[in-house]
């Protein structure tokens, strides 16, 4: 025999159970040349002892014996629970052919008879050798293969396509609370809540050819303590000796699921939260439009408008006509945007349709304005305004600029011929008197106007970058008609700007003499 052929045999056991001393010698000295350690019987009885105690791996067993023949040994070590899958080789002195079927009926493997070929012995004992080597890299195959499962957080279970369930790792008896020995030969249909059961019937009903459906199904189980467990099922057919068999990958989705049902509870509160604030929202938007409108913006001598950035406008058009006769306007741009900057606005609103009704001169206006947002407002809020007061008697207009781009007096032609620059603080800064005020004049020719707008015109960007500048201003006054310009300047602003959404609040007051 080859080392290769030796060390091939290495480790391995050989059980020889003899009742002829001579028998017993020959055969062990064949084995030990062969490379296996042997363990020797001299009847049926010893060689079920020595078999259950040692556990060999080969047996070699006489027919003809004492106390136990070799026939009945056989068939108890093919009976005990370490004796299935040993090879079991029987040699005799009967080799008729009843004898051998005898034997091999019995549970042995082969059958060998007497007396022996050494050749012969030899090239049987390599066969079963490649066999035990075969079944051992088996063994570790599949050893390797439950650890693996074994490991896995997924669940594994094979059934038939009668639905009977061979086979499941851990993870599947921790998901549903139960015993493999529970599991396996229970139909796995009956495993899985409607309408699961009715499903994965469906699915398997129609795959019987071995078709594969490996999409991802949600279905639910009721584990042993009656809590129902979400599961992702993925199915898939994998072909055995025995026919098609079904794979089922099992995950346990209840994390899964129960962050789904939070998200959506949040989702839901913040659908409600939003309707909430919305509500809220209309209503503070009309209560300031109702304070914002209720004076004179439709009178026929002025054109506006105001684009928000935001839903709320932080900027805001006011006009209202004294008793006497006198126009006055009003443009005033309140810090930041949205809510809190129109909210800073409404002390203003409030004391301007107040102080008109008494007359007052646009001096007196611009510090009784002041005065009533220096109370309201913390330190860091200002309104930016510009106050125009046009009398249509003397077509005499009265300017205050505080803190607002250029106010522009316009020709009928639409050129620019009279720039009101800012020469005053903001309002709600420092204390203002009327003696304080400083308030330019210019006299209104016929179809001339007065223009003031907030700086989210000048600063409305294109899409390269610029600003709109006081170049767009311009350019878009002397393309329009006199009754057109508001318009004009609001469409050439958001052409400008891509057709987006200013960044700023941007609004416009445009004033005739009338």
């Amino acid at each position: 025999m080859s080392a290769s052929d030796t060390t091939s045999t290495a480790g391995f056991r050989v059980l020889v159970a003899d009742d002829t001393a001579a028998n017993r010698t020959l055969v062990r000295a064949y084995l030990s040349r062969l490379g296996f350690e042997v363990l020797l019987a001299e009847d049926g009885a010893q060689a079920l002892e020595l078999f259950e105690r040692e556990r060999p791996d080969i047996v070699l067993m006489d027919v003809m014996m004492p106390v136990m023949d070799g026939l009945e040994a056989t068939r108890r070590v093919r009976a005990s629970k370490h004796g299935r899958g040993v090879p079991i080789v029987m040699l005799s002195a009967l080799g008729a052919e009843g004898d051998v079927v005898g034997g091999l009926d019995a549970g042995a493997d082969d059958y060998l008879v007497k007396p022996l070929s050494y050749q012969i012995f030899a090239a049987k004992m390599r066969t079963v050798t490649r066999g035990l080597h075969l079944q051992r890299q088996s063994d570790a195959a599949l050893e390797e293969v439950r650890a693996i499962s074994s490991a896995m957080s997924d669940g594994l279970m094979l059934f038939d396509p009668e639905g009977r369930v061979g086979t499941v790792n851990p993870a599947v008896c921790a998901m549903l609370g139960r015993d493999e020995s529970a599991l396996v030969g229970s139909l796995v249909f009956d495993l899985f809540l409607p309408p699961g059961d009715r499903l994965l019937r469906s699915v398997v009903m129609a795959n019987r050819s071995g078709a594969e459906q490996r999409r991802a199904r949600e279905v639910a189980a009721l584990s042993a303590d009656g809590v129902v467990v979400p599961l992702e099922l993925v199915l898939s057919t994998m072909n055995a000796s025995n026919g098609i068999m079904y794979l089922a990958v099992l995950r346990n989705i209840s994390e899964r699921k129960q962050a789904e049902r939070e998200l959506a509870a949040y989702t839901n509160e913040l659908k409600h939260y939003h309707d909430d604030a919305e509500r809220e929202n209309g209503l503070a938007l009309e209560i300031l439009e109702r304070q914002i409108r209720r004076g004179g913006l439709d009178d026929p001598t002025l054109a506006h408008s105001v684009v928000p950035a935001q839903r709320f406008s932080g900027d805001v058009v006011l006009a209202q006509r004294a008793p006497d006769g006198r126009l006055f306007a009003v443009l005033a741009d309140a810090t930041g945007h949205g809510l809190g900057a129109a909210v800073s606005v409404l002390p203003a609103v409030a004391e301007f349709y107040r102080a008109v009704a008494a007359s007052p001169s646009t001096a007196e206006l611009v510090a009784q304005l002041n005065h009533a947002l220096c109370e309201s407002l913390p330190i860091g809020r200002f309104v930016a305004a510009a106050l125009v007061c046009v009398d249509p008697a003397t077509r005499q207009a009265h300017v205050w600029v505080g803190g607002t781009p250029e106010v522009l007096k316009v020709a009928a032609d639409g050129t620019v011929v009279q720039r009101f620059a800012s020469t005053s603080l903001p309002l709600g800064i420092d204390s203002l008197t009327p003696e304080s005020a400083e308030c330019e004049s210019t006299l209104l020719g016929p179809g001339e106007q007065i223009l003031i707008f907030s700086d989210g015109l000048l600063e409305a960007v294109g899409e390269d970058g610029s600003h709109f500048g006081y170049e767009g201003v311009e350019r878009a006054l002397r393309g329009a008609a006199a009754d057109q310009r508001v318009a004009a300047l609001v469409q050439a602003a958001a052409a400008h700007c891509g057709g987006g959404s200013p960044h700023d609040d941007l609004s416009l007051l445009l004033i005739s003499a009338g």
